[in-house]
């Protein structure tokens, strides 16, 4: 039953690296490149470039917590990224931030599943001793539950 357990394991270990390839696209190119993605649904049915609104209790939160004028636009000066507060306008909206914020809920279990799973092969691959090997598999997974809950934090209260 162990092998079995332990095949199944490096299986899936494969998997969320394929996986995590293409979480990490999205992510990278939603949150912190393409401008457009957050009215992509609008240019899509309308045909029209324009950007999202966000309803203006959004608007205000975020405006609050950052410097006048630092939220004005929807695009850094060279066009190249998006602003953290675009970012944080988005996180604002409900119908936007339940969407991404599932969708990095996401991403941060399959990335710490798949790092502290391939972290767990290394040590046990170098250490020998029965009991320390438990010792760093309790350690690694524990330290894998904190960084989950302070993930899952920042996820879920980014916006509000």
């Amino acid at each position: 039953m162990a092998n079995k357990s332990k095949a199944i394991n490096w299986f899936l270990h494969r998997i969320t690296g394929t996986f995590l390839v293409f979480l990490l696209i999205t992510h990278f190119w939603v949150q912190h490149y393409d401008s457009q993605v957050a009215s992509i649904s609008k240019t899509v049915v309308t045909q029209e470039q324009t950007t999202p609104e966000y309803p203006n209790e959004a608007q205000e939160a975020v405006e609050a917590r950052f410097a006048p004028g630092e939220v004005d636009g929807y695009y850094n000066e060279d066009g190249s990224v998006t602003p953290y507060g675009v970012v944080m306008l988005r996180l604002a909206d409900p119908v936007y931030a339940v969407l991404w914020k599932g969708f990095n809920i996401l991403f941060l279990i399959v990335a710490l599943h798949h790092g502290f799973y391939g972290l767990n092969n290394v040590l046990t691959d170098y250490i020998r001793n029965d009991m320390g090997k438990m010792v760093a598999k309790t350690l690694s997974w524990s330290l894998a539950l904190v960084l989950l809950v302070i993930g899952l934090y920042s996820v879920i209260t980014a916006g509000w």
